[in-house]
């Protein structure tokens, strides 16, 4: 079972799931920190890293350049 999420992660979640559906691949770190007025790409992988780690999305590649 997944592990519950924050309200940033939620509202993360539900993004990548909308813009899945839309363009038919997920976003990338920037447009994500852009969608929610972050600085940086470092603020939406922590919360990418987060929702991975708690069973909601799953990347591929290794550390340090993790795909969807």
């Amino acid at each position: 079972m997944a592990e519950a999420l924050t309200a940033v992660q939620a509202e993360a979640l539900s993004f990548i799931a909308v813009h899945v559906v839309q363009r038919q691949r997920p976003p990338t770190r920037k447009e994500i920190a852009a969608h929610f007025g972050w600085a940086s790409g470092n603020a939406a992988e922590d919360v990418i890293q987060a929702l991975e780690r708690k069973g909601h999305i799953a990347l591929e590649g290794s550390a340090g350049s993790s795909q969807w």
